[in-house]
């Protein structure tokens, strides 16, 4: 491969890392969930895949409505990245969001 094809792939990727970005944070603001992280990967199978983490406050509830609320956050998300035919595979995790000391 050569030098300018590796350039011009990282700016794609970079490009493409801010729409993804941008996007989550548009439906994770409308949704009420605005911390979220995004990690950029191959999944198992090799293909260019991006891991969504929203975080959760240790006491958001587990009752059948959050969870249909999250549920729905990451549908979502899911559909705003396939409208904007985002090549990368979406992954939606929920973690615990954890405080800082102080």
């Amino acid at each position: 491969m050569m030098a300018g094809e590796t350039s011009d792939d990282s700016a794609a990727r970079t490009s493409e890392a801010r729409i993804i970005r941008r996007l989550v944070k548009q439906v994770a603001e409308l949704e009420g969930f605005p911390l979220f992280q995004l990690s950029f990967d191959e999944d198992s199978t090799g293909t260019p895949a991006v891991w969504i983490s929203f975080l959760l406050d240790d006491e958001y509830p587990t009752t059948k409505e959050s969870i249909q609320t999250l549920t729905r956050l990451g549908q979502r998300v899911k559909s705003s990245l396939f409208e904007h035919h985002i090549s990368r595979v979406p992954y939606i995790r929920f973690r615990e969001r954890r405080r800082t000391a102080g």
